[in-house]
């Protein structure tokens, strides 16, 4: 028997934004068969006018309401059972988005955000997709390869909400005199001149990423 040599291919995309420290993911609720109720990853099928590109920007507007993000092609996926209905190549992007932005354009019961490391029951083979994607993520958010760090943070912050932030994607503690004096003694970070103004606590100073010194650079 002869091979086929057409099959379909989706568009996958993993939206993540930095939360209160955590490394989270944007999913939607799957409203029918098969997987119905289940979480799963935006996606659409690749047709035969639309650039995969095109297609990720279609997704990434249609959940979250915002017309730009910063997006990173990632990894293809082609087990053979990755769709109970038929055979579909899934070609995964990865956008980095504000999520204060997100929750103010979509406010919906099926788009919900989960920390990546407590993910929901999920369909399909998203669960390893995520898996095998967010570790990526994580290892670029550290190095700042591709510019990640700077993707999540384009704009203010106070020091320890990023050693937070970094803390958690590493995995364990940092210690904060040496977290600070590496960003701020290479003047990867600009003190903006204000200060945080919510809670009952010593306001923090608000810094900012040194844009000419952050860019391609490794850490």
């Amino acid at each position: 028997m002869e091979n086929s040599y057409y099959n379909i291919v989706e568009t996958l995309l993993l939206i993540y934004a930095a939360d209160e420290g955590k490394l989270k993911i944007y999913l939607k609720k799957k409203q029918e068969e098969p997987y119905k109720g289940y979480w799963t990853l935006p996606s659409a099928p690749l047709d035969n006018v639309t650039t995969l590109e095109e297609n990720v920007n279609i997704i990434y507007k249609n959940m979250t309401g915002l017309e730009e993000s910063t997006v990173f092609e990632s990894k293809s996926f082609s087990n053979l059972d990755r769709d109970p209905s038929g055979r579909i190549i899934g070609m995964s992007f990865i956008a980095v988005t504000d999520k204060g932005l997100t929750d103010m354009k979509q406010s919906t019961s099926d788009k919900e955000w989960f920390e990546v490391d407590e993910l929901p029951k999920l369909g399909f083979d998203h669960a390893s997709i995520i898996n095998t994607v967010t570790e990526d993520v994580k290892k670029k958010i550290i190095s700042n390869y591709d510019d990640m760090l700077l993707a999540f943070f384009p704009s203010d912050f106070t020091l320890p909400e990023l050693q937070n932030f970094y803390e958690n994607v590493l995995g364990k503690p940092i210690d904060r005199r040496n977290f600070h004096k590496k960003f701020v003694n290479q003047e990867l970070v600009i003190d903006t001149g204000f200060k945080t103004s919510k809670g009952s606590g010593r306001p923090g100073t608000l810094y900012r990423f040194n844009e000419d010194k952050m860019k391609g650079k490794r850490i």
